[in-house]
């Protein structure tokens, strides 16, 4: 049983998208693996996968929303906007936790991450949330403007 709430246009769509994106984030880690063959390294190792994985799914989550392919038809009046702050915050918080414990640990500065990887995770992750939430308003609006 299909408890995403999308009709079969949107499913076809979904999965579309997703494997363009899955074959997107394929290609870029082997052209980021054969760079790092050939000594380019533009950031160090675990921060250049998170990028990569960021980037992708940030590509997904704006390709998704714009398709109108994210969530089915609303089928009665909800609180979404409520739902969706609620869990920000539960994801700030975790953040916080884990930066936390990660920094009581020391492990931080035993993984190898050079000091350029976290502004450039932050901004990435930044930029693809600011895209993201923009890209689903103006869908919102131009729904609201097509009823």
């Amino acid at each position: 049983m299909d408890r995403s709430g999308l009709d079969e246009m949107q499913q076809s769509k979904r999965n579309k998208i997703g494997n363009q994106c899955f074959l997107l984030l394929l290609y870029l880690l082997l052209i980021d693996g054969g760079l790092y063959g050939f000594g380019f390294r533009w950031v160090e190792y675990p921060a250049n996968i998170m990028i990569l994985l960021t980037l992708c799914s940030g590509i997904y989550v704006v390709r998704l929303i714009a398709a109108n392919a994210y969530v089915g038809p609303n089928k009665g009046k909800d609180r979404t906007a409520v739902r969706t702050i609620m869990t920000s915050a539960a994801a700030v918080l975790t953040g916080l936790v884990v930066v936390y414990l990660l920094k009581s640990v020391d492990l931080v500065s035993k993984a190898g991450i050079d000091e350029i990887a976290a502004p450039v995770l932050f901004i990435t992750a930044a930029v693809a949330i600011t895209v993201a939430v923009t890209v689903g308003v103006l869908n919102r609006i131009q729904t609201r403007r097509e009823d």
